[in-house]
């Protein structure tokens, strides 16, 4: 009799799974979120980056960028007393450098390379739900930030959306015959739940539709390029790109929906 494999066995395969494929991923295509969203915007806050800078106000102090891949957020920080963006893709750390953004760092956010207590700002750009263990990750986000510290993160979620979205939800869909995927997706209540477990406190909480150009079929692909199909072959990439690039028009933009979630330390 063939035993079946532990609940913690299998997490522990899918985790080496994911921690693989994200190596691959972003060594093959470093930079690739940053040039998706700097194109996205929305009408009150810009771009997704300046809406994630708008949190911390002013004079932000010293920065810590947590996960930073190719540092799209280090040019809104110059005014920050000291930045260091910490990653551990080579690539994305390769591709920021050659922009000459920094410092930088190849570090884990289980095992911060800064002393308790020693950053006024955290920042996690589209990055916060690849960060394993989570719990574990934002103890250390509490660990490096002073008391009354900011972290500030943005990440993609479903909504909110419009009805009108569909019409190109509906041929991504058929043609990748799979939902995109994530590491890990946890709700608002339980990211609250466990930013409060490791000491930090959410002062504000707010998903909002941003619209990415869909003109050509260039976007089409940079956009279905962008997202994480870990069990997706090159074929359905293929045709699904050809289905939403018949939607593409002057004028055409494809939504994407993102929630800031600010938290303070205790």
């Amino acid at each position: 009799m063939t035993a079946r494999p532990s609940d913690a066995a299998q997490r522990s395969s899918s985790a080496d799974e994911w921690t693989r494929y994200l190596e691959d991923y972003h060594a093959s295509h470093a930079g690739i979120t940053e040039r998706v969203l700097t194109r996205a915007t929305h009408p009150a806050v810009g771009t997704p980056y300046q809406w994630l800078r708008a949190s911390v106000g002013a004079n932000p102090g010293d920065v810590l960028d947590l996960a930073c891949g190719s540092a799209p957020m280090h040019p809104l920080l110059l005014d920050a007393t000291h930045y260091l963006g910490v990653d551990l893709s080579a690539a994305e750390l390769a591709y920021a450098a050659e922009r000459g953004r920094g410092p930088l760092m190849s570090a884990d956010a289980l095992l911060l390379p800064l002393p308790s207590a020693s950053v006024d700002v955290v920042v996690c750009s589209m990055a916060v739900m690849l960060l394993r263990p989570i719990e574990g990750a934002l103890t250390e986000v509490a660990r490096v930030l002073r008391p009354g510290g900011i972290f500030t993160t943005i990440r993609p979620v479903g909504t909110p959306f419009r009805l009108a979205d569909l019409r190109l939800a509906i041929p991504l869909l058929t043609g990748l015959r799979h939902l995109p995927e994530m590491p890990q997706r946890f709700s608002s209540r339980g990211l609250r739940r466990m930013l409060h477990g490791a000491g930090l406190d959410i002062t504000s909480d707010t998903a909002l539709r941003f619209v990415h150009p869909l003109e050509s079929e260039d976007d089409a692909l940079l956009a279905l390029n962008a997202l994480y199909l870990p069990h997706v072959g090159d074929d359905r990439r293929r045709e699904a790109a050809t289905r939403l690039s018949r939607h593409a028009r002057p004028g055409g933009q494809l939504p994407l929906a993102i929630r800031r979630t600010v938290a303070v330390r205790r």
